[in-house]
């Protein structure tokens, strides 16, 4: 329950995994409702709930004609509405469709998704950018980041280098953003032993996200550098971390939703201690703007990546400074009660 006024409200939320085991879910409205002492209800379908917070995982079909007494909340962290025209995008509903996530095919989901924004009396999102498209379906629209609580802040640390240990995480289906960054490491380690961290799943579908599973290594064979793989979890990220001097966010920039994602990696590896070297997306550029960082650790090319691994890796001093000045922006501008006072203000607008 939720009070507002005199008046409490009851809450359903539309889960992304049914036991909240999700990323998504440990992230988001559940974590903040756990940081308020918020009561609320899993739910699949329509019932008398004053609020429902829906996850990307949401049946569109069964939401968008809601009756108006129940106030609905689209969480929409990706930026969806970028993606370009193309096979995947044109496939994405029957796709939904036969894995049980909306109860009928649907030909155009792009427009069903705009639909669904211009029935929900309130949107959020993960970045300014994304907002200033949503606006343009509701005006009730609060960019909020992922809450970050579940990783162990530490304290940077420096290794004396005999070799570099460099490590990455996030879905098997961003793995081809590193090939950006793979010329760069293979000319390293002509000088010192690089070792590549991908801190991934193991199996993971091939296509659209579903079909298909494909193993990581397979997809990482031909790469040319020592790549160690580990199973992603919570832990294991912590603990690969800990052993690794540097991480990298590359960030496709050619794909306009990849190009619109938010800078929780970053904002991670930061709570991790780690210094982290990324491509130079909007967000990225944000938050490595917000740290004083924006001319140390940004990359567009092939070139500033080895130019700038090359020089973390030869003054330990620098990276420690970078290291710091990223967690003390994480633990202030992203802090965990900044981020949950964006929702405070969001169910207050309601």
């Amino acid at each position: 329950m939720i009070a507002n006024g005199n008046v409490s409200r009851s809450i359903g939320y539309v889960p992304h995994g049914l036991e909240l085991e999700r990323p998504f879910d440990r992230r988001r409205f559940p974590r903040y409702a756990t940081m308020r002492g918020l009561d609320f209800e899993i739910v699949s379908g329509r019932n008398d709930h004053d609020i429902i917070v829906l996850s990307p995982r949401a049946d569109v079909t069964r939401w968008v004609d809601a009756p108006e007494q129940h106030k609905i909340i689209v969480d929409m962290p990706d930026a969806f509405l970028d993606e370009g025209r193309g096979l995947r995008r044109s496939l994405r509903g029957i796709a939904k469709w036969l894995c049980s996530e909306v109860h009928r095919p649907v030909l155009n989901y792009h427009r069903a998704v705009e639909r669904l924004l211009e029935r929900a009396d309130a949107v959020v999102c993960s970045t300014d950018e994304q907002a200033i498209g949503i606006t343009r379906h509701c005006p009730n629209v609060h960019s909020i980041l992922d809450l970050h609580g579940e990783f162990e802040c530490r304290p940077p640390t420096i290794h004396a280098l005999d070799s570099l240990d460099i490590v990455w995480e996030g879905l098997t289906a961003t793995l081809p953003a590193v090939r950006a960054v793979l010329p760069a490491l293979r000319a390293m380690s002509a000088q010192i032993d690089v070792r590549l961290h991908l801190v991934t799943d193991l199996v993971a579908p091939h296509y659209m996200n579903r079909f298909l599973e494909r193993r990581t290594e397979e997809v990482v064979s031909d790469w040319g550098v020592d790549v160690r793989l580990h199973q992603w979890s919570v832990d294991t990220l912590s603990e690969v971390a800990r052993g690794c001097d540097m991480a990298i966010v590359p960030v496709e920039m050619a794909d306009p939703m990849a190009l619109g994602k938010p800078e929780n990696r970053m904002r991670i590896f930061w709570r991790l201690g780690v210094p982290v070297i990324a491509s130079a997306s909007p967000a990225n550029v944000r938050a490595a703007s917000l740290a004083g960082l924006e001319d140390r650790v940004l990359c567009t090319t092939s070139e500033d990546w080895q130019h700038t691994l090359e020089h973390l890796c030869a003054r330990p001093d620098d990276r420690l400074d970078i290291a710091a000045a990223g967690q003390a922006v994480a633990l202030t501008v992203y802090s965990e009660e900044s981020l949950a006072q964006r929702w405070d203000r969001l169910f207050e607008s309601l």
